[in-house]
């Protein structure tokens, strides 16, 4: 019972504390509620709006400050009784336990504060902006009363740089000062909303005078003066070119100056109207035809010189090239009588010789034109340099084709050369193998001998033709050489297996006796050389049964073989040497 008790008295303590802390905090909640409010009365709007109805407003600015002074009083008479109610409110909660009902309360207090401070916010901005308008506008005076002075002085002490644009400018500066008198009526009777009106499009037409003022003096002075001493210009080097028998191509000039004069004329129109943006397009195309003008004289006047100089040396190239030609063709005339010609090489030079010819034919029709004062010089220079071009061309070629007919005689010369060579070798060859008085020669050896001996006769036959084709020839040198080398490493092989086959068979004989084996080997090695002539098996047969009897001793027999033929080689290389 008295824990009961105990634990009661607790529960109630606790709630008791929680009481009192609520209403506390409830207490804490409504002063902060109260401390917000107070910050709104420390906007001194009343003492503003006094001062914004000391600036005679009219018309939209009068409206304007109505509005905001309607919605002051909105904020006075509603918004502040509303806030006040909430306070209130939230102090009543306190003394109860509603909770949930203090919470809203509060909430609601505060949004209406901040909705508040919002609304006056507004009023604040919008009363800045009619001081801040007045006080524009009234400095905006002075500076356009100064500007327009500035403008006027400068149209009437420059009246000449406008040219035909004067009248108009002088039009469109009075409309401007008309506006300019309702802005300052407006801003003097105390309407910065309506001034601010006009003075957007016051600022707008003033800004657009300026730039014309700054622009057509220059176009003016282009259209008037500067283009017109051009064209003269022009127009008396062009006649002076002429009478120096200088012609242009597609020759325009007087069609394009009289365009000139129209496009000149119908620009100080434009400018006159104040069509500045067009007059602009059209001094720009005008100078362009201009330049171009320049261009064409003075292409002309610097072509001739090069013309003059390159028209006498195009001359002298014309005819060393047709000299060379000429020679090019005697020489290959000459040639085809001893020589297959299979590179179209006369039919090259021919070719060469139509491409002289219509450099030739162009050479005339220019110099002609020089000589009957009808030359365009600028043309006549870079068709030159075209023909110096294909004149090196053709100069380059025929020089290869000559390198190429020189080197007929030394390819014959050599290939005569070469089949003397190759009519010893195949004597020294045979000599090589009589002097070793074999029993014979295989028939596959025999075939490749007489297929080499073949090849030189055939190739004798070709080289002593009357008319010899030289790309034939030394293809069939090619082919025996390579033939050539293939029989002496076989000569040689044949010479070597005999040899060694004999040394072998006859270092065998003395284990005849002994060893049938070896006996049998030598009879069978005898038969491929005496018989078959094949002294390769020969050597293979008596060489592994000699092998077998004793290793090594065939290779000391082939080895010292081999041995002795290098010392005999050196020797004979050391005494040709010496010969």
């Amino acid at each position: 019972m008295l824990t009961l008790l105990i634990g009661i008295i607790v529960v109630v303590g606790a709630c008791y504390l929680g009481f009192v802390f609520y209403q506390r905090r409830t207490i804490k909640m409504a002063t902060n509620v109260y401390e917000n409010k107070r910050d709104l009365n420390k906007i001194p709007l009343d003492d503003e709006f006094a001062l914004a109805k000391k600036l005679n407003l009219t018309g939209e600015s009068q409206k304007k400050y109505d509005q905001l002074y309607n919605k002051y009083q909105h904020y006075k008479n509603q918004l502040l009784p509303s806030i006040d109610e909430g306070i209130s409110a939230v102090k009543e909660d306190g003394k109860g336990i509603n909770f949930i009902k203090t919470k809203n309360d509060w909430q609601h207090a505060n949004q209406a504060i901040e909705t508040a401070n919002s609304e006056l916010k507004e009023i604040q901005a919008g009363l800045a902006q009619l001081y801040d308008l007045n006080k524009q506008h009234h400095l905006a005076l002075e500076e356009l009363e100064k500007k327009y002075k500035r403008l006027r002085e400068e149209l009437l002490n420059k009246n000449k740089s406008f040219g035909p644009s004067i009248d108009a400018l002088e039009k469109k500066l009075a409309d401007i000062e008309g506006t300019f008198d309702e802005f300052t009526q407006l801003t003097k009777s105390g309407d910065p909303n309506s001034a601010e009106e006009v003075l957007t499009d016051l600022n707008s037409a003033t800004s657009e005078l300026e730039s014309y003022m700054a622009r057509i003096p220059k176009l003016n002075a282009s259209l008037s003066t500067e283009f017109n001493a051009q064209i003269s210009e022009i127009q008396a080097g062009y006649k002076q070119l002429k009478a120096k028998h200088y012609n242009f191509p597609n020759d325009q000039f007087a069609q394009t100056i009289s365009s000139l004069h129209d496009q000149i004329k119908g620009s100080l129109k434009q400018l006159e109207n104040l069509q500045i943006d067009v007059a602009a397009k059209t001094v720009e195309d005008v100078a362009n035809s201009i330049d171009k003008l320049y261009d064409a004289l003075d292409l002309e006047l610097q072509s001739r010189s090069p013309v003059e100089k390159n028209t006498k040396v195009i001359g002298d190239y014309i005819a060393h090239v047709r000299r060379q030609n000429s020679d090019l063709a005697l020489q290959l005339e000459n040639l085809n009588k001893s020589y297959v010609l299979n590179h179209q090489e006369i039919e090259n030079n021919h070719q060469y010789d139509q491409q002289i010819a219509t450099i030739e034919k162009q050479y005339a029709d220019q110099t002609k034109a020089i000589q009957e004062g009808t030359a365009v010089f600028s043309s006549i220079n870079h068709a030159q340099q075209k023909m110096m071009k294909d004149l090196g061309q053709i100069e380059s070629l025929q020089k290869d084709l000559f390198q190429s007919t020189v080197q007929l005689h030394q390819r014959e010369k050599e290939a005569r050369s070469s089949l003397a060579k190759f009519d010893l070798e195949m004597r020294n060859k045979k000599r090589r193998i009589d002097n070793r008085n074999l029993p014979g020669l295989a028939d596959d050896y025999q075939d490749a001998f007489a297929s080499v001996v073949r090849e030189i006769n055939h190739l004798d036959d070709a080289i002593n033709q009357p008319q010899i084709d030289m790309d034939d020839i030394s293809k069939q040198v090619i082919i025996i050489q390579s033939d050539m080398d293939t029989l002496d490493d076989r000569t040689n092989k044949l010479i070597d297996d005999a040899t060694l086959a004999e040394q072998t068979i006859q270092y065998a004989n003395r284990f005849v006796g002994s060893n049938p084996e070896i006996a049998a080997a030598s009879k069978q090695a005898q038969r491929y050389f005496d018989q078959k002539y094949d002294y390769e098996k020969s050597l293979a047969t008596i060489s592994a049964a000699l092998e077998k009897q004793s290793a090594g001793l065939f290779t000391k027999i082939r080895d010292d073989y081999f041995a002795s033929k290098k010392r005999h080689r050196a020797k004979d290389s050391k005494n040709e040497a010496e010969r």
